[in-house]
């Protein structure tokens, strides 16, 4: 009987170590089998969808859209992380922060001094007020001195109003004209309402977003002068982990510096005003390479 010869003039013993030694090598992504590439991690970002045209969902599928939304989803990428939003409720996004529930969130929030006691800021907008009046209207004022001894609208539970006096005082009063009237609102809707129904002749808002509101109103509305008493709104970070800080900083640079940012600010209807100039490295990062 003729024994059986195996390809390669290969011995049995030989061939099984041949294909442990594949195996082996299977298993530690060598040869035909690839390594599959690592799942980038996941990004907790805190959000409160109440403030368009930053954060808000869209009315026919509720999902979660708006300029933070988009910058949140790029910086993430750029930082080679998996972005994954949590709602979260305005009061509640430092108290996430602080507890681990998120990492990072966005909302317009304004840096403040007493806020950096609690957690850090990397800016990304500034944001101040801005007075809207009727378009079409010939009673309308059509400059900021009109204003002085007529009834101009804002919303009771923000610093609008206080925001409104204060203006009135510098530019009515110090110059021997009557104070503005405050009307004071329920809310920012509220005050538009009061505006279209013919109660106010004016209402001031958040200068950020008032090119939004005069878009989907149909261009009714229309903005009076300049937006004023701009502030710095910051994306929150854990106050300590300079590392990550630095991470979130310079990605943010990198999305100013190559066009990213300044298509989400067209895209979203905001400002001009409310853009930031890249800002050069913050001495603490020069050491960190990323």
């Amino acid at each position: 009987m003729r024994r059986a010869t195996l390809p390669f003039g290969m011995s049995l013993p030989g061939r099984r170590v041949v294909a442990r030694s594949f195996a082996v090598m299977a298993l530690l992504g060598f040869g035909s089998a690839r390594a599959e590439a690592p799942v980038p991690p996941d990004l907790l970002l805190g959000l409160y969808p109440s403030y368009p045209p930053l954060d808000m969902r869209d009315p026919m599928t509720g999902v979660l859209e708006g300029f933070d939304v988009d910058l949140a989803t790029a910086l993430s990428q750029r930082m080679g992380m998996t972005p994954r939003m949590v709602e979260t409720g305005f009061a509640q996004l430092i108290p996430s922060l602080l507890t681990g529930r998120i990492r990072m969130f966005f909302n317009g929030m304004v840096d403040t001094p007493l806020r950096r006691q609690s957690v850090s800021f990397v800016d990304y907008l500034q944001s101040g007020f801005q007075f809207v009046t009727l378009s079409g209207d010939d009673h309308a004022p059509s400059t900021l001195p009109e204003l002085c001894g007529r009834m101009v609208a804002a919303s009771r539970v923000t610093s609008v109003p206080a925001e409104l006096l204060a203006w009135s005082d510098r530019n009515c009063v110090a110059k021997h004209l009557p104070p503005v009237l405050l009307f004071a609102t329920e809310n920012s809707a509220d005050a538009r309402l009061q505006l279209r129904e013919g109660r106010v002749v004016a209402a001031l808002q958040d200068s950020l977003t008032l090119p939004w509101t005069v878009e989907t109103s149909g261009h009714t509305l229309r903005a009076l002068d300049e937006a004023f008493h701009l502030s710095p709104l910051g994306i929150g970070l854990p106050r300590g982990d300079s590392t990550f800080i630095c991470r979130v900083s310079g990605a943010f640079s990198a999305l100013q510096q190559d066009g990213t940012y300044l298509s989400l600010i067209h895209k979203w209807h905001l400002p001009e005003s409310a853009a930031l100039p890249a800002p050069p490295v913050p001495e603490d990062c020069s050491r960190h390479v990323f």
